[in-house]
């Protein structure tokens, strides 16, 4: 998973980060609310599988974070780590669109856990996006971002990229593809299927993206699970 920890104090983000990347997870790290409201909007680096909150920051209230935080990545998960311990403040909390609280002093066993639960509630999320690598797709939107960034494909490229995204692994010839995308299995001599996919592989390397589309002559295409 890919985490962000906003936290102001430098003991608990050092102790909270080394023990997420002990575990193999990816932290990027903010030490105050003007920080960490610069890296939610950032247009190329922002995309977080999961948020650890601190509910205080010394500028300002962290709550504040979680709004934006949801719009530019609603399926991310929110956990808000914070010294007031009240059933009152939990709700609040959770009503301004968190998805998980825990109350400081913590042991990194039980956050360990949270951050567990909350990748596992939000890959099942039936929501819009797709999160694959550094690679989010909307599914409504029809939009694909790589690190934050949109990139311009044309709708066949799209369709393209939504069959491989939601079918992990499983290899597409390409007749199943001219099924699939442009409706026909029986343009045979028509390379539309090769170059649609050649320009979607040369815009989503120009972008750095880490999903790559595999293939291999006379039996088809893939990414990989």
């Amino acid at each position: 998973m890919h985490v962000l920890v906003i936290e102001d104090e430098a003991r608990i983000r050092r102790f909270v980060g080394d023990a997420l990347k002990a575990e193999g997870h990816a932290v990027q790290s903010c030490s105050s609310y003007d920080e960490a409201q610069a890296a939610i909007e950032d247009p190329i680096s922002f995309a977080f599988d999961a948020v650890i909150l601190d509910r205080m920051l010394r500028d300002k209230d962290g709550t504040e974070l979680i709004a934006p935080l949801k719009s530019r990545c609603p399926n991310c998960g929110i956990l808000v780590l914070s010294a007031l311990n009240t059933p009152e403040e939990k709700a609040t909390v959770l009503d301004l669109g968190a998805d998980d609280y825990l109350s400081k002093p913590f042991s990194l066993l039980e956050l360990s856990a949270r951050i567990r639960a909350l990748s596992r509630r939000t890959k099942k999320l039936p929501g819009r996006l797709m999160l694959l690598k550094n690679c989010q797709i909307d599914l409504l939107a029809h939009e694909v971002r790589v690190n934050g960034k949109k990139i311009d494909l044309s709708s066949r490229e799209y369709q393209v990229l939504s069959v491989f995204a939601q079918n992990p692994g499983r290899i597409f010839n390409k007749f199943q593809l001219l099924d699939q995308v442009w409706n026909t299995q029986h343009d045979i001599e028509s390379n539309v299927v090769e170059v649609t996919i050649n320009n979607l592989r040369r815009k989503m390397e120009t972008v750095a993206s880490e999903l790559h589309i595999l293939s291999k002559r006379n039996v088809g295409y893939w990414i990989e699970a």
